[in-house]
């Protein structure tokens, strides 16, 4: 194998032509790159493996950096850098980025001192947003720092998703036991050798706050030994700069990982602090940045400080509104008039009829009982509820899932219900028992949707692990297994049971006959992932939506698709209304949208309490619509 030695002018897999270098770690380093192809600006970052590799370790390193990119790629949010590509050339793997024009925090620390106690609260809620929406899909950075967080104008993004895994690897393969990342941000589990799970990124953001405020790490010291020791034993230390904010870093970084808050308990928090101080024309008051000890952490992984927006750079810090406020202020803004104020008529209108509370983190799986009495929901706090609709609270919780549920449907009988999750497996409830009936092993990924066949004899599956499974329930066996090019992130049975749908990440939407296993229609890649994939309920049309909205697609002549919502924000949840006329779809803003099938105009908006919606679903007789999202409640409303 030989190693091509980057320089100025070097193109890239025939398609990235190198500027300039722009960064520089241990472990790549990061230039500025022309793609010839689109014609655009953007980073790409070169792994640095040791040059002693054998060729079956690299082979698998750079096997592993395509995986760590691909789960990257799946995260779209304006709080993290945007993974467009990633590539082999010369024997090393280059991850292609989104080019951020801006400069680290460590760099603004460095040249401008620490930040007032507001300013790093607005920094880091939009930081906890970022991690809420990364730990949502099962995804954690492990090492977010100050050199990892990027300031370009009055955008904070987080860099290097997957980067520390990939380096993880890397020590795994090599047999180097090298510490992964920075001993000053990382949590008392990661010191000490156990898992990196989402509580370590609470730390890690705890501790880079702290540094923003007060101008050096919360743990320091003249050794690496030293450092250890202090995160592993030490009280956070009084941060005098911190006002209101020292109780929020204080609850992050607790030594015991199940006392921090989550992500979005801390997004919420944080931007409370936000919004609490009000300053001139409506904006959080920040005092000045008071000089300290530079750090010299060195910059990685952005485009040169000085080339921010001249326009954006002095801006003062923004107060975050209320709903509220982004409606009636927004329409402020607008002539008056009856139509406008018919607009938020309607969105004020349409709050939740109810809430379930009982999670006590995001909903990620809803589903109605075939008698509509009763809901089932599935969660990122690992467990699968049942609801009493009508009583509205809680009947039961199973707790056998050991990660996070990403899926849930009931049986067509209503006796039965079925969750898919991040601990790779399938699980069967009994729900006249109220007890688990089965686990069905086989994926070796998370499995990410589950759905019944009409008769309930059937369960398919779809997982990371780039497979649909078919399921014999009452053999609790595998009839059939259809590999995929890409991670699988929806599933879904015909209404007559003979065909199975199935949407990958950045990929196809096939349509499978499964008497003979036969592919019969399908939806070339585009511009779209297929996060839901839904049939009507006459079978003729199947619903699909991603990144670029929602798509109609006639079964009956696969060659017709119809749009019917392409606005810039993904649809991550699909749902038809009994009778085939509604569709309800939510994504990444805090509305749920209805839509007319026949002429794919908006029927209504539904005003939600979470930042995202992740799942929709409605009752059996079409009378209420339920979701489920980023935040740790299920919201209820009766159908306009």
């Amino acid at each position: 194998m030989i190693v091509v030695t980057a320089a100025a002018g070097l193109l890239v897999a025939g398609r990235y032509r190198l500027a300039e270098p722009i960064g520089q770690g241990g472990m790549g380093r990061v230039w500025r790159c022309r793609d010839e192809v689109l014609e655009r600006e953007a980073a790409v970052k070169e792994i640095l493996l040791p040059a002693d590799l054998p060729e079956t370790t690299r082979d698998q390193l750079i096997a592993r950096t395509k995986r760590e990119a691909r789960a990257a790629a799946r995260l779209q949010h304006p709080g993290i850098v945007t993974v467009f590509d990633v590539v082999e050339h010369g024997g090393t793997p280059w991850i292609v980025m989104e080019l951020i024009r801006g400069s680290s925090l460590t760099a603004q620390l460095a040249q401008h001192g620490r930040l007032s106690w507001q300013r790093a609260a607005e920094v880091g809620a939009d930081l906890a947003d970022a991690l809420a929406h990364a730990h949502s899909v099962g995804v954690v950075h492990r090492d977010l720092k100050p050199d990892n967080v990027l300031l370009t104008g009055r955008r904070t993004v987080i860099a290097d998703f997957g980067i520390a895994r990939i380096l993880d690897d890397v020590t795994q393969l090599t047999s180097t036991h090298t510490v992964i990342g920075t001993p000053h941000y990382m949590a008392p589990e990661q010191l000490e050798g156990r898992p990196a799970e989402a509580p370590a990124d609470l730390w890690a953001l705890g501790a880079t706050l702290y540094t923003a405020v007060e101008g050096q790490p919360p743990f320091d010291g003249p050794t690496l030994t030293a450092v250890i020791t202090a995160v592993l034993t030490r009280p956070l230390p009084a941060a005098p700069h911190s006002g209101p904010l020292g109780d929020v870093l204080r609850d992050l970084v607790a030594k015991d990982a199940h006392q921090r808050p989550g992500a979005t308990d801390a997004h919420r928090r944080l931007s409370s602090l936000t919004s609490s101080v009000p300053g001139p024309q409506g904006q959080s008051a920040a005092r000045p940045a008071t000089p300290t000890r530079p750090l010299t952490t060195p910059l990685q992984g952005i485009a040169p400080p000085g080339s921010e927006d001249p326009t954006t750079a002095q801006r003062a810090p923004r107060r975050r509104p209320s709903r509220r406020q982004v409606l009636l202020g927004g329409a402020a803004a607008l002539t008056v008039s009856s139509g406008v104020f018919a607009a938020i008529r309607l969105l004020a209108d349409q709050r939740p009829w109810f809430q379930l509370t009982g999670h006590t983190d995001g909903v990620y799986g809803l589903e109605f009982s075939p008698d509509g009495k009763t809901l089932v929901s599935g969660s990122v706090d690992h467990t699968v509820r049942l609801w009493d609709v009508a009583g509205r609270r809680e009947i039961t919780s199973f707790t056998d899932h050991t990660d996070k549920v990403w899926s849930v449907a009931f049986g067509p009988d209503g006796k039965s219900a079925a969750s898919g999750g991040a601990d790779r497996t399938v699980r069967l409830w009994d729900i006249a028992e109220r007890k688990a009936a089965a686990t069905l092993t086989g994926h070796t990924s998370s499995v990410h949707s589950v759905a019944f066949s009409p008769d309930g004899r059937t369960l398919v599956s779809g997982s990371d692990d780039r497979t649909v499974r078919l399921w014999n329930v009452s053999a609790r066996s595998t009839t059939a297994t259809y590999r995929h090019q890409g991670n699988l992130t929806s599933v879904a049975f015909s209404p007559d049971g003979k065909s199975v749908a199935s949407g990958e990440v950045d990929g196809p939407v096939w349509v499978r006959d499964i008497a003979n296993g036969q592919i019969t229609a399908t939806y070339p890649k585009g511009p779209t992932v297929a996060d839901s994939a839904k049939f009507s309920p006459d079978g003729k049309t199947l619903a699909f939506g991603g990144g670029a909205g929602v798509r109609m697609w006639d079964l009956t002549d696969p060659s017709q698709t119809q749009t019917v919502k392409a606005e810039n924000d993904s649809a991550n949840s699909l749902a038809f209304s009994p009778d085939g006329k509604t569709l309800a779809e939510g994504g990444y803003k805090s509305v749920v949208r209805l839509w007319h099938t026949s002429d794919r105009t908006r029927a209504a908006t539904l005003a939600s309490d979470h930042r995202w919606i992740s799942c929709v679903a409605f009752s059996p007789d079409g009378k209420l619509l339920a979701a489920g999202g980023s935040e740790n409640v299920i919201e209820v409303w009766k159908v306009p």
